[in-house]
Order: C-alpha cells, then structure tokens, then sequence
C-alpha cells in the first residue's frame, strides 16, 4: 500500500499544520480520512480529485478538528464534481452519529451514501477499530490490509498499549502514530513512543511545534510532506 499523504498533521489548535487529514489514491478511487476545516481546498491543490470516479471517507471521530470540512467536502464532491461520496462505516450507531451530525450542518441526504466497511472493492482491506480517545466517545482507529501486510492509522488515541503491540508484530509494516507532549488523558505522549521502531513508525497530529521539531531531530519520520508556512505561534 502507498503512503497516506497528509493535507494536515497537526493537533486541534495547531494552525501551523493543520488539522490531521489525509488521503490515498487506489485507481480511480480516492479514500480520504476525516475532513479538517480546509480539507476540499487542500485536496483541490494536491490534484487529489484528478481521474477519480469514487470516492470514500472514514471518519475517526467527530471532533470539530476531523469534520470541520466535511459538510464542504460532500457538497463540493456532489455538486461541482457531480461524485457522490461513500461515507465508511462497520457500526450502526456510529452510522447514526455521522448521520446526525450532517443534518444539523444542512448537508442534504442526496449527496452522500454510507458504505460498509466489508463492502470495499479497493486493492486493499479496511477495517475500522474502536479506540479509547475522549470519555465514552466514539473513536476509531484504522487498519488497512494488502497483500504486503499490516498499516494502522490510529486516529486519536490514548491506547498506547495496542501501539507497542503493533509495533513489535512482523506483519505491520507501518503505524501512523497521534502523538501529544503530553497525554492528557486522551492522546499518546510522544516520551512513551519515542524508543519504538523509527522505520515503522510515521507521527502525526502534533499539538505544538515543538514536538513536529523533536520528532523530526529524533529521526522519526512525519506525517506531513510540506513545511509549514507561516511563523510559528507555539
């Protein structure tokens, strides 16, 4: 499986990098993972909808950082590209969140279906596993299956227990890794991932600057394959 590539890497209020989104061409289908404030622009720029026929979203979570954009990316998929985007899912109430959460943007029923995970017809698998993040909130993180092996995309978690377990499997040929200076309860401290395999590790979803620096003088490889481009504020 290719790389994800990243629109954004950062944490909530890490303007610097964006919010944490990406996506991955498989043919002429695009699959995309949550949909920051400026994801449409973002993708837009990148030539992500170029030759595509369909296309799929996964959404980890429904903090603002990860849906912000994703009212304006399904009606600019629907109206302008006249594409109407599979929205992933493997749990009926979770199906239901998603579901609420457009219609209390206004984005109309016509311009969106819901695909089941096991329903794919991608080169690769996928399958959306829960994940402890924010209380009883609902959070998933991301395994992708090929012929190759094993890649998880966390989402936000403060699982770290899975993410050392994945990082010692043969069979997971990549971990893309939410990492925090600290936990707060809620995400993966960077301090606690540090030691794990630098080949097969990819970290994402920086809450500050400082960290995205670390991270890249420690030798870790990052999400992002852009430099930000306005002053640092933290």
């Amino acid at each position: 499986m290719e790389r994800l590539k990243f629109i954004g890497a950062g944490g909530a209020l890490n303007i610097e990098l964006g919010g944490n989104s990406c996506y991955l061409k498989d043919g002429d289908n695009l699959f995309i993972i949550d949909a920051c404030e400026d994801a449409t622009k973002k993708l837009i720029n990148e030539g992500a909808f170029d030759n595509i026929k369909n296309v799929y979203i996964a959404i980890t979570h429904t903090h603002f950082d990860h849906v912000a954009g994703l009212g304006t990316l399904i009606c600019f998929l629907g109206i302008y590209l006249k594409i109407i985007p599979n929205i992933i899912y493997n749990d009926e109430a979770y199906k239901k969140t998603i579901n609420d959460l457009l219609k209390i943007i206004g984005v109309d029923k016509r311009f969106y279906n819901y695909i089941h995970e096991n329903d794919l017809n991608l080169s690769f698998k996928v399958n959306m596993k829960p994940t402890p993040h924010y209380y009883n909130f609902q959070s998933y993180g991301i395994m992708f299956e090929d012929l190759e092996g094993l890649y998880y995309y966390t989402g936000d978690t403060k699982d770290i227990d899975y993410v050392k377990k994945l990082a010692s499997d043969d069979q997971v040929k990549r971990i893309y890794c939410e990492v925090s200076e600290e936990s707060y309860g809620v995400h993966i401290k960077y301090d606690d991932i540090k030691d794990l395999d630098k080949n097969k590790m990819v970290l994402m979803h920086f809450n500050t600057m400082n960290l995205y620096n670390r991270a890249i003088e420690d030798g870790f490889m990052v999400a992002n394959d852009q430099k930000p481009t306005i002053k640092p504020l933290i």
